[in-house]
Order: structure tokens, then sequence, then C-alpha cells
């Protein structure tokens, strides 16, 4: 585990974007000398962990979404895409949206060129099929994970030839933060820890934190044809992101898959896709 200023528990900064080329910006401004207010940190395990899954479901969402979003531009759905726009992916009203837009220096930040929502329900319950669209979105949200994206792609990514990092930017109530994970994880070969993060106020302008180091790398393989798959985590309560990362990759193969801390095994089954706990 490493420090950092976030609203989750202390955990690990540190990789490219398919698409159109980020619009040069000027480097951020030096970290604010105070804080925003952030959202008030759970107490207990459950909620701390909840914290922490939820920011692995949304992680997951994003590469889902930039994946879809970077395929749809190769076939030539979303028609003339200038080099100049820079690509982003929001969550609006839990729906992913890619995002191809010119930043601006005037409000909102952003103009809106191309949006391409996951809309369709897939064959899996986190999947889904794109459409371009032309329904309203928040741009203050898409400037801002937009230009904090700017410092990820700046950044040195982690991964020590292990496999190839992204950042992925998440926005949050007072503030949007740079995660730095794994991009090809397969059940053949998955890359966990490394994990590490950036955060940055909410128009992506001022660093706030980062982390000082990042959790020991490993490379995993996810048998498939059993019934359960156990991943022994290096924490002592709460799993790494990427930890979870892997669990809901593990759990599109598997019945079941059970992280082991060393207080704690944290059980996720495919019939309720629910965790439950047990202390250990």
């Amino acid at each position: 585990a490493c420090a950092a200023v976030s609203v989750l528990p202390a955990q690990a900064t540190g990789g490219t974007t398919g698409g159109a080329k980020p619009k040069t910006a000027a480097p951020p401004a030096p970290p604010a000398q105070k804080l925003p207010d952030f959202t008030k940190v759970p107490t207990t395990f459950e909620g701390l962990f909840a914290e922490r899954e939820s920011r692995a479901v949304d992680v997951l969402g994003y590469l889902r979404c930039l994946e879809a979003t970077v395929n749809a531009l190769r076939a030539g759905a979303l028609g003339g895409v200038e080099r100049g726009w820079s690509l982003t992916c929001i969550k609006q009203k839990n729906e992913w949206r890619g995002i191809f837009g010119e930043l601006t220096d005037t409000p909102p930040g952003m103009r809106v060129k191309v949006q391409f929502a996951l809309r369709t329900p897939g064959p899996t319950p986190n999947a889904r099929s794109g459409m371009v669209v032309r329904d309203p979105v928040d741009t203050v949200m898409a400037s801002g994970t937009a230009r904090a994206l700017l410092r990820g792609l700046a950044a040195t990514a982690p991964g020590d030839g292990l496999g190839q990092f992204v950042p992925v930017t998440l926005a949050q109530k007072n503030f949007t933060e740079v995660w730095f994970v794994p991009s090809a994880n397969s059940p053949e070969r998955a890359v966990i820890g490394g994990d590490s993060l950036i955060q940055m106020s909410s128009d992506g302008m001022r660093e706030l934190g980062h982390a000082s180091s990042a959790p020991k790398l490993r490379v995993v393989s996810i048998p498939v044809g059993g019934t359960t798959y156990t991943l022994e985590s290096s924490e002592v309560r709460i799993p790494l992101l990427t930890e979870l990362m892997l669990a809901h990759l593990a759990i599109d193969v598997l019945p079941e898959v059970r992280v082991w801390t060393r207080e704690y095994d944290a059980i996720l089954t495919r019939s309720t896709r629910k965790w439950t706990f047990v202390k250990r």
C-alpha cells in the first residue's frame, strides 16, 4: 500500500490511449495549498470495500467505453474526427459515453463534437454496444476529465515491462482521479498491482496529490473451466483496485471468485453479482 490523498483507503502515479491525439495544453498548475472538502471516508470494512469496488467497476466501464469508441472510430462509424480533438469517456446517469471534443479557453472548456453512447445491452451484464448520439451531455465534466487525462499522459506509466498501463480519468464530486491500470488483461495472462493515482481538481488543471509508490506487480492466470478461482491479495484488509478488476474478469468465466486478504475472504458469485464477506 502507499500514501495518496484520496477518499479511498491508502493505496498506490504514471500510458497512451487510442484514437485522436489529445490537444496540446499547458501543464497543470502547481498543487493547491488547500485541498477541497472530500467525501467522508467510510469507517467500516464493508464501506471501504464498497468504495474501492465502485472504483474498480468504473475503471472497467471506462476501459470498455474507450475500446468501443476507438473501434467505432477505426470502423468509420464516427465520421470525420480531427487530430486536434481530445478523447475522453464519462459516465452520465449510469451510461458511459465516449466523447471527442475541442478544448477551449472559455467555459465550459470543451466544444463536444461527437458522442458515442454504450446504450444497447449486450450478451453479458456489463456488455453494451454503442451508437452515435446527440443527447445533452455534461460538457464541464467532459472538459475536466479530458484535461486531467493530459496530466496522466505526461506522467511515467508503471509496468516494468510486465504490461501496458493506461491512465483512466474518473470524475468525483469535488475532484477528478487519474488511475493507472493495466489495459490488456485476459484470463490467460493478467497483471495486478502497480495501480497508482493522481488526484486533480475538477477542471483537470491543478494537481492536488499523487501516490508516492505503487503496489508490487504480479502476473497471474485464471484457470478456465473450474468452479472457483481464489486470488490471494497482497493487502491486509481491502483488496487492490487491480485485484478487484481481476475478480470481475474472472466472474465472467467462472461461477465464483474469492479474494483473500489477511483479514477477510471476499466472495463474488456470478448468479448474484454480489459480494459476501467472511472474517478470517
